[in-house]
């Protein structure tokens, strides 16, 4: 029981009896350890626990960004690290260009993001699963088990070895590496087993909640992913079929509600953290850090479209552009009429001439494109243009307006979605041979929504390269490429990351009279001139390094190799 000190000359003047009975006043409002960890309704407060510290740790460990996007976004060759320049996000422009060193501050507190939530899940279950008397004790430890192997899939796929912590550590304790990856993806893959028979599930594609907790759907997706990293293409198969053939999920029409608040728990989400206003609950940890800010367009280079009927938030860092590779892949893919390449990306015309701004008056004032071509306080305005930027203005995750509550983000964070898991088992189709049919037609009802040029005609499609085509337009954002990209053996694909980060101007800023966008090349490869070693190295890069705060202090740690 933790006791209320007093100050040792207190202790002096009164007589070390006394202070031993003064010391023994409990502290209000906490309940010592011996007395907690034993009903039902202590099970779901140690759950409701694990939750909140797995929110925050996810959502709000480090100032800039959620650490579940950032950190396996800024490694892909599908984006640039943007900012405001070339000095700003460094931490960012790091990962993206393959230049970190073993401080760099995502890979820290990613690193321990997953151990604190790891450490919550290990207190429902060292409590109680060996006194698990009732169903509502029995379905925590299953969660518990879950949410603790959703952390350990991140810390498997990043740094390959991770310490399999199966306990709650005393603070003296100095864990060293799992003997594999291998060995910890079994350990992912025996704790879901263990969990599934009392886990609860969604009840239906229109069940909000049941996608704010750890379901028997969520299990077998982690577990599906986890044998997918394996290279056990017919285990992985087996456990993604147990989600596809649940009925609980289905595309939506509506492709952008996905990541909005309009979509939160929609019909296509498998798991996300719920994130609900609160006026008692910090302002810092509902803006998820800054995210409201960093995902979004550069205020300071572009007018946010923000007239009468805009989506738009009207602030923005611009953190996160998208790369040309991408955009050169999306429109092969999709075609440019594409209604995912339109809730994907705008074109600078689109962002010119669709959008509304505060400079649209009423017809035929601003309305014609002739004016509007001309309006200087619509586009971009700065004369040194959208640093890192192609010409083509992320909408996909941008923070809109609808999500922003109190000056507040309200958008939940997105940990699975159901395209993941179709994407998953029609890989595992093409390599099992198994189910190519049921493949089929699950990618065509994406392509299909999406209204794609590129549709799968018949199971001779279900081929290996045809899903990561696939997989890299859909998931685009997702955290998905860098990881594919490593698990393919496909890391030729990262060498030019940092190589090019060029501007995007317009020429009305130059003394045209017109809006006249271009892609400006003349200071892109100013990372390569600063960094000459930047860029992915095989057989370093592929794994993340332990962070050297953690390799300063436990000395049973071996580092990854290359670091």
């Amino acid at each position: 029981m933790k006791k209320i000190l007093l100050p040792l000359f207190a202790c002096a003047l009164l007589g070390a009896a006394s202070c031993e009975s003064m010391l023994d006043i409990p502290q209000k409002g906490v309940v010592a350890t011996e007395d907690f960890y034993k009903t039902d309704n202590d099970a779901k407060m140690a759950l409701v626990a694990a939750y909140d510290q797995m929110a925050t740790n996810y959502m709000a460990p480090y100032w800039n960004d959620n650490i579940i996007y950032s950190l396996w976004n800024y490694f892909g060759d599908d984006i640039y690290a943007a900012g405001e320049n070339k000095t700003d996000g460094i931490n960012q422009n790091e990962l993206h260009a393959f230049r970190y060193p073993t401080n760099n501050q995502f890979i820290t507190v990613g690193y321990q993001s997953f151990f604190k939530s790891i450490y919550a899940a290990n207190l429902v279950i060292d409590n109680f699963k060996d006194k698990a008397d009732t169903d509502i004790k029995k379905r925590a430890v299953a969660e518990a088990l879950v949410l603790r192997s959703l952390s350990y899939l991140q810390l498997a796929i990043g740094w390959g070895t991770p310490p399999i912590v199966d306990h709650v550590l005393a603070a003296t304790d100095k864990p060293t590496n799992a003997e594999s990856q291998e060995a910890v993806l079994d350990f992912i893959v025996s704790s879901i087993d263990e969990a599934l028979p009392n886990l609860g599930n969604r009840q239906g594609s229109g069940d909000k909640n049941g996608i704010y907790r750890a379901t028997k759907d969520l299990a077998n997706t982690i577990k599906g992913k986890a044998l997918l990293w394996k290279g056990d293409y017919a285990g992985a198969q087996a456990a993604l079929k147990e989600v596809i053939n649940s009925g609980n999920y289905k595309l939506i029409d509506d492709i952008a509600a996905n990541f909005h608040v309009r979509g939160d728990g929609s019909p296509e989400k498998i798991f996300e953290l719920n994130l609900v206003y609160s006026a008692s609950v910090d302002t810092y940890f509902h803006s998820q850090c800054n995210l409201s800010w960093y995902w979004n367009w550069r205020a300071s280079r572009v007018y946010i479209p923000t007239g009468v009927g805009s989506i738009m938030f009207n602030n923005g860092w611009g953190g996160i552009n998208a790369s040309e590779k991408f955009i050169e892949a999306l429109l092969e893919n999709d075609g440019y009429d594409s209604k995912r390449r339109k809730a994907w990306v705008l074109d600078y015309d689109e962002v010119l001439y669709e959008m509304p701004y505060a400079t649209d008056g009423p017809e035929p004032v601003m309305g014609y494109t002739e004016a509007k071509a001309m309006d200087k306080e619509r586009g971009i305005y700065h004369a040194d243009g959208v640093y890192a930027h192609c010409g083509w203005f992320m909408m996909k995750v941008n923070i809109n307006a609808e999500d922003i509550k109190n000056s507040n983000n309200e958008r939940n964070t997105r940990i699975f979605r159901y395209p993941e898991v179709i994407l998953m088992f029609a890989e595992c189709a093409t390599q099992t041979g198994q189910d190519k049919e049921l493949a089929l037609q699950l990618v065509q009802d994406i392509q299909n929504r999406a209204k794609s040029k590129t549709v799968w005609s018949s199971v001779a499609d279900v081929t290996l390269e045809n899903v990561k085509k696939e997989k890299m337009i859909e998931m685009w954002l997702e955290g998905c490429r860098y990881q594919d990209l490593v698990r393919w053996g496909d890391t030729d694909e990262l060498m030019d990351n940092g190589k090019s980060f060029p501007n995007f101007k317009d020429k009305i800023n130059e003394g045209n009279a017109t809006h006249e966008g271009y892609v400006d090349y003349s200071d892109a490869d100013w990372c390569i001139k600063l960094y000459p070693e930047l860029g992915f190295k095989k057989g370093k890069h592929e794994l993340f390094p332990f962070p050297f705060s953690e390799m300063s202090v436990n000395e049973n740690m071996k580092q990854n190799p290359g670091w």
